[in-house]
C-alpha cells in the first residue's frame, strides 16, 4: 500500500503554525505520528531548530521583576521575531540561526529599540546587529537595551538552540517509557 506524503512546504507552515504550542508537546505528538504512520519523511525534520528564548526584565538590583518564556520552531536561514511593547517602550528581536560550511553555528541578533523618556517626550532610536557564535544546547544572552549600572532595569533575553529532531527523539522515548510503565501495570 502507498502511503501519501506531506510535502514539505506543508511541513514548515505546520511547524510555523505550531511553534506557540511546542512547549507542551502538542506539535511534538503531531510530528511524531506523522513520521510513525510514514506521511512524513523523518530527514525533513534533520535540519529543523527550536528556539527556546526568556525574556527577563531585571531590576537595577539584578533581581527579576517580570519574566516570560517561548519557544520557536524555525530552519537555518529564517527568522523568528520578538516584539515587547510598553507604554514607553518598543523592543524588536529577529534571531537567525545559520550553519558555516564549516558545521560552526551562528546566531544573527538584530535589536531595535524605541524608547520616549517622560520630560522631553521625544523618541529615540537604538538599533544593534550582533552575529553570535553558537553550539546547540548552549545558551547565549543578548540585551538589546544594553547594559548600564545606571539603567533602572535591564532587558535580558536567553536564547537555546536545540535541535528539534532531539527533542522529538525525546519526546517518543518519554512516549514509549510511558506505554510501558503503564503496560507492567495493567
Amino acid at each position: 500500500m502507498i502511503k501519501p506524503r506531506i510535502p514539505a512546504v506543508a511541513v514548515l507552515l505546520l511547524l510555523a503554525a505550531g511553534a506557540g504550542f511546542a512547549q507542551n508537546g502538542d506539535l511534538a505528538q503531531a510530528l511524531y505520528d506523522l513520521v510513525e504512520n510514514g506521511r512524513l519523511d523523518p530527514s525533513l525534520l534533520d535540519r529543523t531548530l527550536q528556539l527556546d528564548i526568556v525574556v527577563t526584565v531585571l531590576q537595577s538590583d539584578e533581581r527579576p521583576a517580570w519574566n516570560i518564556k517561548s519557544s520557536k520552531v524555525t530552519i537555518p536561514g529564517r527568522s523568528i521575531a520578538i516584539k515587547l511593547l510598553g507604554e514607553n517602550l518598543r523592543v524588536e528581536v529577529v534571531f537567525t540561526p545559520y550553519q558555516r560550511e564549516s558545521g560552526v553555528w551562528d546566531l544573527v541578533a538584530q535589536g531595535q529599540v524605541w524608547y520616549s523618556e517622560a520630560p522631553q517626550k521625544t523618541t529615540r532610536y537604538l538599533t544593534t546587529l550582533e552575529s553570535i557564535p553558537v553550539s546547540l544546547g548552549e545558551k547565549v544572552l543578548f540585551f538589546p537595551l544594553g547594559f548600564s549600572e545606571q539603567q533602572t532595569f535591564t532587558l535580558q533575553l536567553e536564547i537555546e538552540i536545540f535541535p528539534f529532531r532531539d527533542l522529538l527523539d525525546q519526546y517518543a522515548s518519554e512516549r514509549n517509557s510511558t506505554k510501558a510503565d503503564s503496560t507492567h501495570f495493567n
